[in-house]
């Protein structure tokens, strides 16, 4: 644990790449190159703690070389730095890279030194921990949903059956997901954002599909500050709504698992959500990965602290008391 963790940066622009070289030099054993196939090679033959990529290189996009990277070293924290605020660039690096953060140039050079240590920390820790079971097929051979109850550990009681929310206004979105799971697990609708908490403080919950404002009150405070506290819950962020700078803080303060847009089409729908139910499942079975979902503090002052973060607060404060008088010697 004393050798110094190994750091990734790559970027086309080589002036670039010595200023990002020399913020880290002496701190991690470096690797620098121009070329994402490099990257990938280098990733191949040696573990990478950290990988710094930028997102307008001509051979290779960064989100597609994270989506590579994260197949192949999924404890390699992934972080993507960008000049450009595209609103492509930014869907697909939560979708297909399932990146740690979203950096924006010109960055902070203390802020991105330590969230790089926070990476470098957190894949450490992954890495030690090693190998998590493999994820139990969630389609059935005639591409029905089923969602098992996992098997209970020896001397435990099995799992309960696993929950899903729906914080939406649109009829049709609670009868896709309905469709799509079918009796294998409890749907749950809430229209409004009072009903999505009662729901929250009520249930357990696996996965959220979600928009982001239901009859006129924004919902991205409980999404942020509930994965702040309750990593284990996944969230898809279902919405037309198109502000690159709100989906940016949805990946670095609330570390959502998917964005996807409306008007919704089943196919895509139902294969997220089986993910995102086999996502819920390892970060439940495996509390070490949940470090690598460590939300960013919140930025606006209005969601830290205004009238709906006061609630959610009161939420989350209500949900650990309860956990807490319910633990054995409370």
């Amino acid at each position: 644990m004393n050798a110094k963790p190994t750091l990734l940066l790559i970027d086309d622009e080589e002036r670039i790449l010595r200023s990002l070289a020399m913020l880290f030099r002496g701190d991690y054993r470096l690797h620098a190159t121009t070329d994402p196939h490099e990257a990938l090679a280098i990733i191949a033959r040696e573990p990478v703690h950290v990988i710094v990529s930028d997102q307008r290189m001509p051979i290779m996009r960064g989100a597609e070389l994270l989506r590579q990277v994260r197949e192949k070293s999924p404890n390699t924290m992934r972080l993507l730095l960008t000049g450009y605020s595209e609103l492509e660039a930014v869907v697909a690096s939560v979708n297909e890279g399932e990146i740690f953060r979203f950096i924006n140039k010109p960055w902070d050079a203390a802020e991105l030194r330590d969230t790089v240590r926070q990476a470098a920390e957190i894949s450490r820790a992954l890495m030690a921990a090693g190998p998590v079971a493999p994820p139990q097929p969630l389609f059935t051979e005639t591409g029905s949903f089923v969602a098992p109850v996992a098997m209970a550990l020896p001397g435990k009681q099995p799992a309960p059956g696993e929950t899903l929310l729906v914080i939406d206004d649109d009829a049709e979105v609670v009868q896709a997901v309905q469709e799509i799971v079918g009796p294998s697990m409890s749907v749950l609708w809430a229209q409004t954002l009072d009903a999505a908490m009662a729901a929250i403080e009520q249930h357990d919950i696996a996965v959220i599909v979600s928009e982001l404002v239901v009859k006129r009150e924004t919902v991205t405070p409980l999404l942020k500050l509930l994965k702040a506290q309750h990593p284990e819950v996944v969230t898809l962020v279902l919405t037309p709504f198109q502000d690159v700078s709100v989906f940016i803080g949805l990946i670095n303060q609330g570390q959502v698992y998917r964005l996807l847009p409306k008007p919704v089409r089943r196919g895509p729908l139902g294969m997220n959500i089986a993910s995102a139910l086999r996502h819920h499942r390892a970060l439940r079975d495996a509390p070490k990965l949940r470090a690598a979902y460590q939300v960013e503090k919140i930025r606006q002052p209005e969601e830290a602290s205004g009238t709906v973060a006061n609630r959610v607060m009161g939420l989350l404060c209500r949900i650990r008391g309860r956990g807490a008088a319910a633990s054995p010697g409370a």
